[in-house]
């Protein structure tokens, strides 16, 4: 009788840690607009993976920065640069026990002008901009957005920013100057490739990389939860870098 309630207990016992070790958790991701697509597309296979699910919060990274500083209940910060998410640890790394493994560059952005019109094959970009059925243009906010920034630097690139400037739309974010231009409301305008991977590619053209400085996306774990390491590691994995490829971005 003693060896059958032993049995029993143990057999309870191994139940309940198994149960513990499976519990999932719910973890808030912020990310950068231009990424929230591709996000959306690595959702799924990381709970299929995990016992643990993601709820996505979308902004520009200057605005999730300022979330962040005001101590919005985040778990995992997408920046769509370096800077931002490096100052931040900075600041909370101590505070919240986060070694240099809580940060990683996850993707390489590009620019692309996204256009309502089909661009000819063969013309420069400054030949493209001159053409006088664009009246405005959209772009995210450069102080905001590193879209935004990039976009503006191309623009000085191809020696245009003086006669644009004026004439230039201002998204909060990308998604914002994608949905300027995706309606109509604006001529054209600089946005993420992978906002413009399922469309007319005769009305996209990649922006020569030299044009811009390098869009290193990186990665901020923001606490020490089981579900927030598991999704930095899952970041890493073969199957997520598939789909971030696949979404228009270079790996790391």
């Amino acid at each position: 009788m003693m060896n059958r309630k032993l049995i029993t207990f143990l057999v309870a016992s191994v139940i309940s840690l198994s149960a513990q070790f499976s519990h999932g958790e719910n973890i808030n991701v912020a990310v950068a607009a231009n990424f929230k697509q591709t996000l959306q597309a690595l959702k799924a296979p990381f709970e299929d993976s995990t016992p643990h699910t993601i709820n996505i919060i979308s902004a520009s990274t200057g605005q999730l920065v300022q979330q962040i500083s005001q101590h919005a209940p985040f778990d995992v910060f997408l920046a769509a640069n370096t800077a931002h998410p490096q100052l931040l640890w900075q600041h909370i790394h101590e505070e919240r026990q986060l070694g240099l493994d809580a940060l990683a560059v996850y993707a390489k952005g590009r620019l692309v002008f996204y256009s309502n019109f089909s661009l000819a094959p063969n013309a420069l970009l400054s030949e493209l901009l001159n053409d006088k059925r664009y009246l405005r243009l959209s772009i995210a906010n450069p102080k905001l957005a590193p879209y935004g920034e990039a976009a503006q630097q191309t623009l000085k690139c191809v020696g245009l920013y003086d006669s644009w400037h004026s004439k230039l739309i201002i998204g909060q974010n990308v998604a914002q100057a994608f949905q300027f231009i995706d309606s109509k409301s604006v001529d054209g305008g600089f946005v993420a490739l992978s906002q413009v991977i399922d469309k007319d590619q005769q009305r996209v053209r990649i922006i020569d990389e030299t044009c811009y400085s390098d869009i290193n996306q990186m990665a901020l774990r923001l606490n020490n939860q089981a579900a927030s390491i598991a999704f930095m590691t899952f970041l890493q994995s073969t199957t997520a870098r598939r789909i971030i490829a696949q979404n228009g971005y270079r790996l790391p």
